[in-house]
């Protein structure tokens, strides 16, 4: 008796929300109204709705009503006496019946009979208090606790199956006496809560631009880290990979790239807790995504914020867009267990077509008689490398020695329940992932506990943890890899298929012994041999108090950790090149970062009549230490140590250490105010005060201001039945970038050697020119966006223009050589970007076959406006021993663009090479041509250059798909970028007619006497160093790739098991494109600001096939 009393009492809770008053209260003046209208308002206004049979309740009557901050009883009892009608409220419905109808519970009628059944939700939990009611009736009840139900009805009966946040679903009762339903959310829902800063808010009464992905998007197809959920979810969010190893980078960008000196990322808050997304312990090789250290498993929801709306409560740190991370926490019922594993299988998405060995010795040959040189093959000092070309075949495949076969595998098991008392969702998962290339993984273990423990009825006092090891093996892919040409993928394609393995003794050949070729390590000995143990612990804590300091205002207090450290160890053996030359290589490298918060914040909430009030205040502070250490040894006697054991090196490099800390302190308020729940407006402003700038700028102001308009709810157009939702926004407002170094604005000392009487002494001086004026890049925002939602939000629309202009670049300006310093970090250029974001939705059936889809297309424009004292340049080199330019900066061009030559084909005929121009005057038919810009008739790098490439897309869009029949489901995710491009700088040593290393096969098709009409150059030894100065290496990196295609069954009524779900599921499974190389998903420059679509022998992206598992009980 005692257990029903208690369960009644927590279900009774949980369906009225509230607390010691248990009825929502409302405020509602109506003069001569119907009834009907006064139901409709509401039902608008509150989370009620009203069910009756309109033959039996005259809706047409009249009434007037005005009742303030009162109980929904007492208002219903008020506008109800008199009219003969009685009512009862079962959680959020009110069911009306004349007072003098007899109760049918208490009559036994022919053809009735009594139904049972369940409710439960897309995760397999139960769905309490759920609304059931037999079709056309009155004749109703709820779930109970457990999800069940039981109703009595007419044999033939139609029920239906309702509840708030989830579409309403109908079951013909005929010749079933049992049925299970799981309720699908309805993610069109208008009243659908949306995370903001520091609160939450109806999508409704949003007036910025929000993008939301639920936890039901991220889980119906395994992604393994936070990004990968991201990724074409939303619209006007850039998502690139850094490198597709495991736990490897990633690139997000949010309405384009902000800054050419800071940081572009956007801020992360993980529960409230703004993090840092961290970092490895450095140095060569895949660097491991500090978020992959986050398990989706454990997320609720994701928003990103993106206008100044959303973001200036951010300040600071909003300029590049805000990602909002919940994770799962508990809700009141008995514990439900949930258990998530899948299991799959990786493959290579693609190979490059290299030559074989004797294509490859055969173009040598050519190359070295064109340049005038001897044959190498065959060379009879040395014929176990170079045989007669007859005595060669396909010869080494070194992408097949490298690529393989990996399993991936992801097992989460989690508990939620609670009652009033508290409430708790805790969950463990491990993750694990082995590389493409051999060797190479990526391992992760997670916990997560979020508890909400009732202290008093006006204190609620929460914990959020979440703890994470991950411990990975890395390779040296990207770039040049292991020092200078030691980079595993590099070694695949550039390494002749004519080397062998091993030499004539057995052992690895060293590197490729080609005449004039690239010294590559040999990828086998590396990806068999060289170790790089990666692990980084993570922790996340806080303690929120949540006091509801009176009716209406809410204090919250929040004491939080954030602590990270990252180990590296990384040994070079002595059976790879860059190992044997320094007689082994060990290395050890250690970061630690930790960052501690507290936040104090008021809410407060009213409602006046047509006026509604939300208000937030609060003061934050936020402290951030970092360190990190590294040391290094060669010289080993043995590889046994790896790098355990520096000492064991004869030789030692300079070891190297570091330390800084920096704060911020906030002061924030946000005003969201709503008249007639139809004209919004939303005033939001931010102090920040950081120590990371200069002494007379150490505090700024960031303010926002936006406004909407819900046309749909005004009176002209509440009754177009076909419009559920017109809404127009506008915002403006300022918002800042911190993303720099902590002592920028500070004069800093450094080591330094000096002669004093013949002897070189050590010592410490100046290092930079110190500016006490430094401080914040801010970015000005102006968003103007439309709501539209058609046929009750079966279709819906939403359309963002913006335009952000960044003003206080932060750039280094050269100095006078007077000054003793070459240059000075200072506030000065701008840029903008500016663009278009359309998201297109649409529940196109509904009914036992449903099909929703959603779209999103974006496009970017970005330009540098100015930067004073600057001369135009080339920014850096992409490879140290290729020397292809990097990117060109330029105000009135986008960044990241490239200033290079034009290739213009060959020289087909010996009147071509007369009239020219010509790069050289030792120019011969088959050579590379250029288009002579400035047509003074010879070809000079400087003078002739043009703009020949732009990285930045001329628009990106995602495309879902989810549709099911009865127990199936089916969904397919597709997502592209169109219009940018990509240097490929691996073009530079496999696209050149040169034997520097293998090449492409595309090379067969080279200029030869007999082979004029081609645009591919002849075969040379020496190669014209302008060819990798052109957009030769520049390609189109457009694509269109299906991300994930999942197919699932859920069944139905399996013994001790709530829900039983299997499913497959492919992952990249086909991508269309133009380009070449391995992937054009690729930024091997990672977080670079300027060298964007990059790829220098990036780690390859890999298709999967995974199968999974649901279960919850």
């Amino acid at each position: 008796m005692c257990k029903k009393v208690l369960l009644s009492f927590l279900l009774f809770f949980l369906l009225t929300n509230v607390h010691a008053d248990n009825m929502q209260r409302v405020d509602v003046k109506l003069n001569n109204i119907s009834l009907r209208e006064f139901f409709s308002y509401i039902e608008k206004n509150y989370p009620y709705t009203f069910m009756y049979d309109n033959t039996e309740i005259n809706d047409k009557e009249r009434i007037s009503v005005n009742e303030r901050n009162q109980p929904i009883t007492n208002v219903l009892s008020s506008v109800l006496k008199d009219k003969g009608i009685n009512y009862e409220i079962q959680g959020y419905q009110i069911i009306l019946s004349k007072k003098d109808a007899i109760d049918q519970s208490d009559v036994r009628q022919a053809g009735r009979k009594t139904v049972t059944g369940k409710v439960l939700d897309e995760n397999g939990d139960p769905v309490i208090g759920a609304n059931i009611v037999e079709k056309g009736t009155t004749n109703g009840t709820v779930t109970n606790i457990d999800g069940d139900f039981t109703l009595t009805v007419e044999n033939n009966a139609v029920i239906q199956i309702s509840y708030i946040g989830y579409l309403v679903q109908e079951v013909n009762s005929t010749g079933r006496n049992s049925v299970n339903i799981v309720l699908q959310e309805d993610s069109k829902t208008l009243d659908e809560i949306v995370v903001v800063g520091y609160g939450t808010m109806r999508k409704r009464d949003l007036t910025g631009s929000v993008s939301s992905i639920k936890s039901e998007d991220i889980q119906r197809s395994p992604v393994t880290s936070l990004d990968q959920a991201i990724q074409g979810k939303a619209a006007g969010v850039q998502v690139s990979q850094a490198s597709s190893a495991p736990g490897g980078r990633v690139l997000i960008r949010v309405r384009g790239g902000n800054s050419l000196s800071s940081s572009n990322e956007p801020l992360y808050v993980v529960d409230g807790f703004p993090v840092s997304a961290g970092g490895s312990a450095g140095g060569n090789g895949t660097a491991q995504n500090p978020l992959a250290t986050l398990n989706t498993a454990d997320i609720a929801s994701i928003e990103i914020l993106k206008d100044a709306s959303a973001t200036a409560i951010y300040g600071a740190r909003g300029a590049n867009g805000v990602v909002l991370i919940t994770t799962k926490r508990g809700d009141i019922g008995r514990p439900r267990v949930t258990l998530d594993a899948y299991h799959g299988v990786q493959t290579v998405a693609k190979k490059l077509d290299m030559m074989n060995a004797r294509e490859y010795a055969t173009l040598v040959n050519e190359a070295r008689a064109n340049d005038g040189q001897s044959p190498v093959f065959p060379n009879p000092n040395n014929p176990y490398y170079f045989p007669d070309i007859s005595a060669l075949g396909e010869g080494v495949d070194y992408q097949d020695e490298v690529f393989t076969s990996a399993p991936t595998q992801n097992y989460n098991l989690s508990v939620v329940g609670g009652n009033d008392g508290i409430r708790y969702s805790v969950g463990g998962g491990y993750f694990g992932q082995d590389g493409i290339i051999k060797n190479s993984n990526f391992n992760r273990a997670s916990f997560r506990s979020n508890l909400d423990i009732k202290i008093v009825p006006s204190l609620t006092v929460s914990t959020n943890i979440t703890a994470s090891h991950s411990w990975a093996n890395g390779m040296p892919s990207e770039g040049d890899g292991g020092g200078g040409t030691g980079g595993v993928v590099h070694g695949a394609v550039v390494m002749p298929a004519s080397v062998p393995i091993y030499d004539a003794d057995g052992n690895y050949t060293m590197t490729n012994p080609t005449p004039g070729g690239t010294p590559s390590n040999n990828p086998v000995a590396t990806v068999n041999h060289y170790k790089d143990n990666q692990e980084i612990d993570r922790f996340l804590g806080s303690v929120d108090a949540n006091w509801e300091i009176m009716k209406d205002l809410t204090l919250k207090i929040t004491f939080g950790a954030d602590l990270s450290t990252a180990n590296r160890a990384f040994y070079w053996p002595k059976q790879t090149h860059r190992g044997n030359s320094k007689n082994g290589e060990a290395n050890q490298r250690y970061r630690k970062d930790v960052s501690y918060l507290n936040e104090n914040i008021l809410t407060y909430n009213k409602v006046l009549g047509d006026h509604s009030f939300n208000v937030v205040g609060g003061y934050t502070w936020q402290i951030f230490h970092y360190k990190h250490f590294e040391a290094s040894s060669t010289g080993y006697s043995t590889d046994l140590y790896l790098a355990n054991n520096l000492g064991a090196g004869t030789t030692y490099g300079q070891p190297g250490s570091n330390r800084s800390q920096n704060q911020l302190a906030s002061y924030l308020g946000r005003l969201n105010y709503i008249y007639k729940d139809r004209y919004l407006f939303t005033l939001t402003a931010r102090a920040d005060g950081s120590s990371k700038f200069g002494a007379n700028n150490k505090w700024s102001f960031f303010p926002s201001f936006a406004v909407a308009w819900r046309a749909s709810e005004e009176a002209f157009l509440r009754e177009v039945d076909w419009l559920s939702n017109l809404k127009v926004r506008a915002s403006y407002g300022k918002t800042g970038n911190q993303n720099i170094d902590n002592y920028k604005s500070l004069a800093m000392l450094g080591t330094m050697n000096y002669a004093l009487g013949g002897v070189l002494n050590s010592g410490v001086g100046p290092n930079n020119i110190p500016n006490p004026d430094l401080k914040w890049e801010t970015t000005a925002s102006t968003d103007v966006g439309l709501d539209i939602g058609l046929f009750n939000n079966r279709l819906s629309l939403v359309v963002d223009y913006y335009y952000k202009k960044t003003t206080d670049l932060l750039w280094n300006i050269s100095t006078p050589s007077s000054v003793g310093f070459g240059s000075i970090f200072k506030n000065i250029g701008s840029l903008e970007n500016k663009g278009l974001e359309i998201t297109l939705g649409a529940d196109v059936f509904t009914g036992e076959f449903k099909w929703n889809t959603q779209m999103n297309w974006s496009r970017n424009r970005n330009k540098v406006l100015e930067i004073p004292g600057y001369t135009p340049s080339t920014q850096g080199t992409l490879s140290g021993h290729l020397k292809v330019n990097g990117s060109w900066l330029e105000p009135g061009l986008p960044v990241g663009v490239w200033n290079l030559l034009k290739y213009d084909g060959v020289f087909q005929d010996q009147a071509q090479l007369e009239a020219g121009p010509r790069s050289s005057a030792n120019d011969k038919l088959g050579d590379a041509r250029f288009v002579d810009k400035n047509g003074d008739g010879k070809i000079n790098y400087t003078d002739d250059r043009m703009i020949v490439g732009d990285p930045n897309p001329d628009f990106i869009y995602g495309w879902t798909n989810n549709f099911s029949f009865k127990g199936f489901d089916f969904s397919v995710y597709l997502q592209g970028s169109y219009g940018n491009d990509i240097i490929n700088i691996q073009r530079a040593e496999t696209n050149i007619s040169g034997p520097w290393g293998n090449q492409r096969r595309e090379i067969l098709n080279r200029w030869t006497p007999t082979n004029t009409n081609t645009s591919v150059p002849r075969a040379r030894v020496t190669v014209d160093p302008l060819l990798l100065q052109s957009d030769w290496l520049i390609e189109d990196g457009s694509y269109m790739r299906v991300k994930t295609m999942t197919l699932g069954y859920t069944f139905g009524n399996v013994r001790f098991m709530n829900s039983l779900r299997l499913y497959v599921t492919g992952q990249n499974l086909f991508t269309i494109t133009n380009y070449s190389g391995f992937d054009p998903e690729v930024n091997s420059q990672g977080n670079s600001n300027l060298q964007l679509g990059v790829d220098y022998n990036a780690y390859p992206s890999a298709k999967a096939v995974l199968f999974g598992v649901n279960i919850s009980f």
